[in-house]
């Protein structure tokens, strides 16, 4: 996953400093080393993407926090849309797309899921038409394990896409 894009899209979920950031991503399972997350984040802050307010740590250290700007806003919608495209459904770069659209109002990315859903509908149909004519094919039980994973992920998108509105 590109460090950027999780920059983006943990910073729509909450502002932050960047150690809090890469133990928010290691947390989801989303593996960004401390130096491409560093490096994303002062790239994002010189494009504008990002802002930083500088201020006093628990121990009276200076850190600085960072809070998308309305370009990373934007950035983000566009990237979050792409992942859910791309992306399997079960990866932490699925789910952090997800909720940052959430939090953004991103349209883009619930049209994506819904393009996402409608194409795992087309596989699921097509696998049932093949499960019926071949039910006795050796094939026939890894083709009804990939069924039930299809029907899964529907039922999910189907349930994101309620919470969504």
């Amino acid at each position: 996953m590109d460090a950027s894009f999780a920059v983006l899209a943990a910073l729509a979920l909450s502002p932050a400093h960047p150690y809090a950031l890469l133990d928010h991503l290691s947390s989801l399972g989303t593996p960004v080393s401390r130096s491409a997350l560093y490096r994303a984040v002062d790239a994002l802050e010189r494009e504008g993407l990002i802002v930083a307010r500088i201020e006093a740590g628990e121990t009276g250290h200076v850190r600085r926090r960072f809070d998308l700007a309305p370009a990373g806003r934007e950035r983000l919608a566009a990237a979050a849309g792409a992942v859910i495209r791309r992306e399997p459904v079960e990866s932490p770069a699925f789910a952090l797309a997800l909720a940052a659209a959430r939090t953004i109002g991103a349209n883009e990315v619930l049209r994506a899921v819904r393009e996402r859903m409608a194409e795992a509908a087309r596989r699921l149909t097509m696998l049932e038409r093949t499960l019926r004519i071949a039910s006795e094919s050796p094939r026939s039980d890894l083709d009804a394990r990939m069924a039930a994973h299809l029907r899964a992920d529907i039922a999910w998108l189907q349930g994101q896409l309620r919470r969504a509105g």
